[in-house]
Order: structure tokens, then C-alpha cells, then sequence
């Protein structure tokens, strides 16, 4: 019986869409993780924190580029009529170019503090705007193909685009030298291909050159701003850690090189996450939309969620060790000592994004920016605490800390939506 019940499930449309969706992502975040090897025995850990804080920069600035709409492009695909969806998803990318222009503009007259207070190479001042919004574009551009559910399209482009980049990485780094300076090259290119190709996708699917609507722009603002404070949070306490980490040594970012690749491996957990939620809030949104709601179908979602990331934290936990002991290179063996607590805080945070997600489709925004600012104070408070008397361990007990504080937090304020979990029916 159980054989036959895991066949019947496993033919299931559904779950065969959550298997592509699962694997692609996982797959090629995974490919990266196996590269870490290489990384770490061809770059310096100098090298490897300049990423680092390329990385974290980045991902500090997507949530004011993206301006919500990554989120609300997700809520109205399925809401909207296809001439009204063009026109919104035309006007609604008006605010991302204008925050990218800005940000431009901002770095530039910026970079002082950056370069010196930071160490911050002077390329970053320019090269971090423009990744930043051609990651924002091909994000955009997977977020639809996989409304569409075509997991062909999806699949083909989300693995076409990192073999790029990590065949370009390889390349530069090892033929031509170029250390720290190939690795964000080999992504920058990347992302320029990933952006020529959306827009073609756009074009293609009349997502684009629909007409300008102010109310959609105007609506659009209004709803992006607890989205920008809940990305900014979210940045707050996935990746302040480093830059505090940063400004607290004097090592040109060896330490947050080593830290960096405890978080790397940490961070497995919160891709299982996005893979797993590439399919499931989007099926999501799709039962919530529906005129009858079907609440069991979602809380099996939920559930299948929960034990997922909970297995995975399980098996994460006793075998990165083991690849940190005779793969990863040993001058990043002290980094084992952070890995624990981090992988621990990240699983923490992937169960309370889960249940915030609700307070996105419907739009609480007081409620979505309260918690988000609640959530940036405990992390930046937590962070500079524990990194300014206990350096790379402060920082990871930081983590632990203050992701448990924001499960419960969350747990509390979304408790009312979240009532169909424990009814029968």
C-alpha cells in the first residue's frame, strides 16, 4: 500500500511540477556549491570576501530596484485579464529602471565611505547597480516562466544562465588570471545574456509595451513600500553579518572571506527553500484566487513544506562537515565552528518566511511593515552586539538568536491566517 500510495503521488501533475521546479533550482545552486573546492584553493581568502560583500551589496539593493514587483507581478498574473496584465506589468516596470538610475547616482556620490570605510574595490561602485538590476530583469523574466508553468522554458533557462556564469568564472579565473575579478565578471555576463533574452521573452508574450496606466503605478508604489522594508529587513538579517564583520577587522576581508563560506554552506537550506517555494506560492496564490478556496489542498502544501526543510536541515547538518574536512581547503576549516548555528538560524528564517508569505498576498501592509522593521532592529542590534565583542562566532550566535526571535515573532502575528492549518476541513 504505501508503494502504491507514493506512485500515485508521484504521477501526480502536481508533484511532478514541484519536482522540476525543485530540481532545477536546487540543481543549479548545487553546481555552484560543488565548485566551492575549486574556489577555495584558487582564490585567496581575500578574494573570496570581496564576493562576499559583492554579494551582499547586491542583495541589499534588489528589494529598492525590484520595488515589490516581483511580488505583485506573481499576485496579479493570476488576477488580471491579459490586455490589463500587459498594461500593469508595462507601468509597473517604470519604478525599478527609476530606482536603478538613482542607485547609480547614489554609489557614485557615495563611494568615499564605500571604498574606504568598506573596502570596497572602485569597480563595485558601478558594477553592483547594473547586476543588481539585470538580476532583478532575469529574475522577472523566471518568475513568469514559471507562472506559465512551463517547466521546459524553466528549467532551460535557469541552468542555461549559471553554466554561463560558472563556465566564464572558470575561465577567467584560471586561463587569464583575473583571481576575485573573474568570478563577479563571469556573472555580470551572465546576467547581460539572462537580460537580453527576457526582454525577448517579453516582447513575445505581449508582457510588454502595453500602456502606461498611473493608477497601476500609483497602486504599485503604495504596495511596494512594506515589500521594500520586508527585502530590506530580509537583507538586514541574511547579510549585515558581513559588513559589520567587515567594518570590525582589519584583515582586507579575510575574515569575512572565511565566515562567507560557512554562510555559503549554511545558505544550501535557504535554497531548498526558494526552490521548494518557486512552485508553492505560486500554487498558492492560484487556491487563495480561486472562488472556492481550497484550504486542505494548501495546508498539505504547507506541511509537505515543513517535513521537506526539516529533512534537509537533518542531512545538511552531518554532511557538510564531512566536505569541510576533505574537499573545502584548510584555511577555511575554522569556519566549521560558525557553520552549525548558521544552517540552524537560515532553517529558522525559512519556516517564518513561509507563514509572512500570507501577509503578502493579502496585502497587510501595516502589519508587513511593522514586522520588517521589527525584524531589521533585532538583526542590526543582534549584529553589532555580538560582532563587536566576538568577531565571526558573535556573528553566527547572532544569527541563531535573532532568526528563533523572528520564527516566534511571526508565528504570533500571522496565527489568524494561519488557522486552517489545524482544522479538519
Amino acid at each position: 500500500m504505501p508503494k502504491q500510495t507514493a506512485i500515485k503521488y508521484l504521477s501526480n501533475p502536481a508533484a511532478k511540477a514541484l519536482g522540476v521546479y525543485t530540481f532545477t533550482n536546487f540543481f543549479g545552486k548545487g553546481v555552484a556549491f560543488l565548485l566551492l573546492p575549486y574556489f577555495t584553493n584558487v582564490l585567496s581568502k581575500e578574494d573570496m570576501g570581496n564576493i562576499t560583500l559583492f554579494s551582499g551589496a547586491t542583495l541589499f539593493l534588489i528589494p529598492f530596484i525590484s520595488m515589490g514587483v516581483l511580488q505583485s507581478t506573481s499576485v496579479e498574473y493570476f488576477k488580471l485579464e491579459k490586455k490589463d496584465f500587459s498594461n500593469f506589468f508595462t507601468s509597473s516596470l517604470l519604478l525599478p529602471v527609476g530606482v536603478f538610475i538613482l542607485s547609480l547616482i547614489v554609489f557614485y556620490f557615495g563611494r568615499e565611505i564605500l571604498i574606504e570605510k568598506y573596502k570596497f574595490p572602485a569597480s563595485f561602485i558601478w558594477v553592483i547597480p547594473v547586476v543588481t538590476f539585470l538580476s532583478f530583469i532575469s529574475q522577472h523574466a523566471v518568475n513568469m516562466i514559471r507562472n506559465e508553468e512551463n517547466k521546459k522554458l524553466f528549467l532551460l533557462v535557469v541552468l542555461g544562465r549559471l553554466f554561463l556564469e560558472i563556465g566564464l568564472a572558470v575561465v577567467l579565473i584560471s586561463a587569464l588570471k583575473m583571481a576575485w575579478q573573474g568570478r563577479i565578471t563571469g556573472i555580470a555576463i551572465s546576467f547581460a545574456a539572462m537580460g537580453v533574452y527576457a526582454f525577448y521573452f517579453f516582447v513575445k508574450r505581449n508582457y510588454l509595451f502595453g500602456q502606461i496606466n498611473k493608477q497601476y503605478i500609483k497602486d504599485e508604489l503604495l504596495f511596494s513600500i512594506p515589500v521594500v522594508i520586508m527585502q530590506f529587513s530580509t537583507f538586514c538579517m541574511n547579510y549585515s553579518d558581513s559588513f559589520f564583520l567587515s567594518r570590525f577587522t582589519n584583515d582586507n576581508n579575510a575574515e569575512v572571506g572565511v565566515y562567507g563560506i560557512a554562510c555559503i554552506f549554511a545558505s544550501i537550506i535557504v535554497t531548498l527553500c526558494s526552490a521548494l517555494l518557486q512552485y508553492i506560492l505560486p500554487k498558492t496564490y492560484q487556491l487563495l484566487s480561486a472562488p472556492v478556496i481550497n484550504y486542505n489542498s494548501i495546508r498539505k502544501h504547507f506541511l509537505a513544506y515543513i517535513g521537506i526543510m526539516t529533512a534537509g536541515l537533518l542531512v545538511l547538518l552531518v554532511f557538510v562537515p564531512l566536505a569541510y574536512k576533505f574537499i573545502i581547503n584548510k584555511n577555511y576549516l575554522p569556519g566549521i565552528n560558525y557553520y552549525y548555528l548558521l544552517c540552524i538560524g537560515y532553517y529558522f528564517w525559512t519556516i517564518a518566511y513561509l507563514f509572512f508569505s500570507f501577509l503578502l498576498y493579502y496585502k497587510q501592509k501595516r502589519k508587513i511593515i511593522w514586522l520588517s522593521l521589527a525584524f531589521a532592529c533585532i538583526s542590526l542590534t543582534s549584529n553589532y552586539f555580538f560582532i563587536k565583542n566576538m568577531q565571526s562566532t558573535g556573528a553566527a550566535i547572532s544569527v541563531f538568536c535573532s532568526y528563533f526571535i523572528i520564527l516566534i515573532i511571526t508565528l504570533f502575528f500571522t496565527r489568524k491566517q494561519m488557522h486552517f492549518l489545524f482544522q479538519k476541513n
